[in-house]
């Protein structure tokens, strides 16, 4: 969830709720109908006033939410957004029933989005989903984070801006292209260790932190591999 702060965001909010509204009247669901399905279907914790707050533009629902919305409603996640006109659903493929197709980034960056690669569709279950978190993929070129990492694997992350003890994250110094590194939480502050050779660590007090900007992009929840499915991630 999501409240628009430019005017854009806001007009583009209020557009997306009239999709919502207009979805939903001509399926004949009420808002209570949309929130029990979304807690009943996808395990989400809703209600009805948060739906209407999401058809008058108020609060912009997450990527995971908005997909559920799309598959209650029948139509694309595109369509809600207002980027096409076609409401055609495709149908899966039997692989990605019951599951979720994230973006998958060979450069990140919090300023201009970044570069993602169109050819990867790393699905992730749809229980992940559940109480709004999101998460995407970033895919490790080259063999300079080996052995923890190797060239063509795709780290998922779990979009957040808080990590655990010590937890393999993406991070941006000062709105740069973020970095694949792991972050040790101290009383006062962050180490920041950049896991290619070479990368250096430094520790960032916690007005720095938030002065420079530090902005922790996610942190690490699994690792894909060529030669297997997927490899939980251990810190």
């Amino acid at each position: 969830m999501r409240t628009p702060k430019s005017s854009a965001d806001k007009q583009k909010a209020a557009e997306m709720g009239v999709r919502l509204r207009d979805l939903r009247k001509g399926a004949k669901l009420s808002l209570q109908d949309i929130a029990d399905r979304l807690n009943r279907e996808y395990g989400a914790n809703t209600n009805k006033g948060m739906i209407s707050k999401y058809e008058n533009g108020i609060h912009e629902p997450s990527a995971g939410t908005l997909f559920c919305l799309a598959r209650i409603l029948g139509v694309s996640s595109d369509y809600i957004l207002g980027r096409t006109e076609d409401k055609t659903v495709p149908p899966a493929p039997e692989a990605e029933v019951g599951a979720y197709a994230v973006k998958v980034f060979t450069r990140y960056n919090i300023l201009d989005g970044g570069d993602i690669d169109d050819s990867l569709h790393e699905l992730i279950p749809l229980s992940w989903l559940v109480g709004g978190h999101e998460f995407f993929g970033f895919k490790i070129s080259g063999s300079s984070f080996a052995p923890r990492y190797y060239d063509g694997d795709v780290i998922i992350f779990e979009r957040r801006k808080k990590t655990e003890h010590e937890q393999v994250g993406m991070v941006s110094i000062g709105g740069g292209d973020a970095f694949v590194c792991i972050i040790t939480k101290r009383r006062d502050g962050k180490l920041i260790r950049r896991l290619e050779p070479g990368g250096g660590e430094r520790f960032y007090t916690t007005q720095e932190l938030a002065t420079i900007p530090v902005h922790i992009i996610g942190a690490a929840v699994q690792v894909r591999r060529m030669e297997c499915s997927s490899l939980d991630f251990l810190t």
